[in-house]
């Protein structure tokens, strides 16, 4: 499964993109290109990013730092899981 085609059409600062993460709205960091979203599982909301080399949703911890500083694009995608 892979992610919608990334709306770059408007660029964001990470506390603006940050700020509308959710379950159907994928940010995206322009320095790296990483893509990032929130699920919730048993009531916790946990962040995943977009692991093109097996192709699927990845859980991790962090944002990298240097991808804060930079601009983010945010996709809003539908039934993704």
């Amino acid at each position: 499964m892979g992610i919608p085609r990334i709306d770059k059409t408007r660029e964001y600062m990470f506390n603006e993109a940050w700020g509308k993460i959710d379950n159907n709205v994928i940010i995206t960091s322009r320095n790296s290109e990483h893509s990032y979203k929130l699920d919730d599982f048993a009531n916790k909301k946990k962040l995943k990013f977009f692991n093109p080399v097996i192709g699927t949703w990845q859980t991790c911890t962090y944002v990298q730092p240097e991808e804060m500083f930079d601009v983010w694009y945010i996709t809003e995608a539908v039934d993704m899981k």
